[in-house]
């Protein structure tokens, strides 16, 4: 039977997951790559890692002068926080790893959130060459950007939390957006299955999606219908302050799972006992238990 134990109740921050009230200091000393970082939610995250005392950002996206203005702004904000922008195709196999290549050390959090939504269309009337482009950098994006962070942790012999940005649309039906859902519900079993590997092999990362909730941004600010635009009432200051969350050693027991901004991360950890014995906050066919277990 299918059942919701959580709502979504925040659609701003809150002192739990403030990086200046309840996360003060959280990332206090580490290094942060955030990828997409230009505008909206990645903008949002890089500045609630900022203030939440990371030492250096790492912000990387196809167009640096976005990323310029991220700089400027986090830089107005928290001066002392070393800030490097990095021209990045997640795309492309050779930028990613160019990417790695020249830090270093690795990053102690990676946030992959860098996404595309270009078919905005039904399924029968897509363009073909739109979808293409939406799998390669929503689905083969977010997998390099993984396995290059996995390969630079484990060369190193360091520990690493990698955040992967997901969406509602991954399990609920959103007019306009199949391309979009089905490449990005990719990114939910792609976290499960890293985080499980993980926890059989070395155990150096700490893997977990989040649904950054419904925050306007380049990437889903046109072509939508209003009565999906009316929904997007949510701050980048939310999402922001959930993955500095999601970061830290108190939030491992959600590790391997899709975990929404939009719900209140104290709630969620009342329900941590719930959660780890029902094995809650998966992606699954509801109803239905397959014959290898």
């Amino acid at each position: 039977m299918a059942f919701s134990f959580i709502k979504p109740t925040r659609h701003d921050v809150y002192p739990f997951i403030d990086p200046r009230e309840g996360l003060k200091d959280a990332a206090k000393g580490r290094s942060v790559l955030v990828t997409g970082a230009g505008s909206g939610i990645g903008r949002g995250i890089a500045t609630s890692f900022a203030l939440a005392g990371a030492s250096k950002l790492i912000l990387g996206a196809r167009r640096v002068d976005k990323l310029e203005e991220t700089r400027t702004i986090i830089s107005k904000a928290v001066p002392e926080c070393e800030i490097t922008v990095v021209s990045l195709d997640i795309s492309n196999e050779v930028s990613v790893k160019e990417l790695f290549a020249g830090l270093e050390t690795p990053p102690d959090i990676v946030v992959s959130n860098a996404a595309v939504t270009l078919a905005k269309s039904d399924i029968a009337s897509s363009d073909i060459a739109l979808v293409a482009q939406e799998i390669d950098i929503n689905i083969k994006g977010p997998y390099l950007i993984s396995r290059a962070y996995f390969d630079a942790v484990n060369a190193a012999e360091r520990t690493g939390c990698l955040i992967h940005v997901s969406s509602e649309s991954t399990w609920k039906f959103i007019p306009m957006c199949s391309t979009y859902g089905f490449t990005k519900i990719a990114g939910n079993l792609m976290i499960e299955y890293l985080q499980r590997e993980e926890e059989m092999g070395a155990g150096r990362l700490r893997c977990v999606a989040m649904h950054p909730g419904g925050v306007v941004t380049e990437l889903g600010g046109g072509n939508f219908p209003d009565n999906i635009k009316q929904l997007l009432i949510d701050q980048p200051a939310l999402p922001g302050g959930t993955a500095v969350y999601l970061s830290t050693e108190r939030a491992r027991f959600l590790m391997g799972r899709y975990v929404p901004a939009t719900a209140d991360m104290e709630e969620l950890e009342k329900k941590k006992e719930m959660i780890i014995k029902e094995d809650l906050l998966k992606t699954r066919v509801v109803g239905w238990r397959g014959s290898l277990g």
